[in-house]
């Protein structure tokens, strides 16, 4: 049993509390799919979009961030044609 001890110290003080909460904004997310097939999400960067990645025909640009939303979908659909390609039937 694990016992919860001096958790005071991870509370905010005095001085460091304001009178308005800290927010951070939602950073706004896109799907991008192919065919029907979701692939990954694009979030918003602030160099671009940020590609995640949950299909496996793509994740050579998991991570990858781009200029524009509509750059980053047109590279998953060449990269996705390119590996469905490629694959033996």
């Amino acid at each position: 049993m694990k016992v919860w001890r001096n958790l005071h110290r991870f509370t905010a003080t005095a001085s460091q509390t304001t009178d308005e909460p800290h927010r951070l904004p939602m950073r706004q997310s896109h799907p991008i799919e192919v065919d029907g097939m979701f692939l990954g999400v694009a979030v918003e960067h602030e160099l671009g979009v940020r590609f995640i990645a949950v299909d496996v025909r793509v994740t050579e640009m998991d991570q990858s961030i781009w200029p524009t939303l509509d750059y980053a979908r047109r590279s998953v659909h060449q990269l996705f044609r390119s590996a469905r390609a490629t694959q033996r039937f």
